[in-house]
């Protein structure tokens, strides 16, 4: 079984290879967290194709500030580089050596900066669309969605674009948060769509 999941998965993680090195370099592979006991997640990478279907969803317009919460090694910020260039991107790293690598290889692209430390504290006021690659713990993400609603209540579009969506029910059970599930067929996992609400529009 394993043999054919292999063999199935091949192409796809050959064409995700092929992105990676237009960036400079191969992003593939889990990097098991150092903090763990800080409730954050181990190190991944979205497929590429994920990402196309979730920006498209999410709708990204050209003043967006997209921030990649937990951005990793990078992967999501080498689509928005060749989708969205004329976008600021913010990446958020909490482990200093793969932010480091990140910023490194990144470097050249004026409109990205990765920052190192907790994407908590370091949320930035004007960003308007935060992606998400099911980065924590449900404590941590907790904190997370209180801080972006006290920092962006009343500022306009505010929209989470979450993929792996292990803590959704903390955006559902929350009447501040809209949320959208994206039933497209061809995402590799489960998906949504999360908006802020306008004071306003309650």
């Amino acid at each position: 079984m394993k043999v054919r999941t292999a063999i199935r998965r091949t192409p796809k993680m050959v064409r995700n290879a092929v992105r990676d090195l237009r960036y400079g370099a191969l992003l593939g592979g889990t990097v098991r967290s150092r903090y763990e006991h800080l409730g954050a997640h181990d190190v991944g990478n979205a497929d590429y194709d994920d990402l196309g279907i979730l920006f498209a969803a999410a709708e990204v317009r050209r003043d967006d500030v997209i921030v990649d919460v937990g951005a990793g090694k990078g992967r999501a910020v080498n689509w928005l580089l060749r989708h969205h260039p004329e976008n600021r991107v913010i990446g958020i790293e909490l482990d200093p050596e793969i932010c480091a690598a990140t910023a490194k290889r990144l470097r050249k692209h004026r409109q990205v900066e990765i920052v190192c430390g907790d994407a908590i504290e370091l949320l930035p006021a004007d960003g308007t669309l935060f992606y998400l690659f099911n980065p924590f713990e449900a404590d941590v993400m907790v904190r997370f969605r209180d801080a972006l609603a006290e920092r962006r209540a009343g500022h306009g579009r505010t929209r989470i674009v979450y993929y792996n969506v292990k803590a959704l029910d903390l955006f559902e059970a929350d009447p501040r948060f809209d949320v959208r599930l994206l039933d497209d067929p061809r995402l590799t996992l489960p998906s949504a769509l999360v908006d802020l609400v306008e004071p306003q529009a309650k």
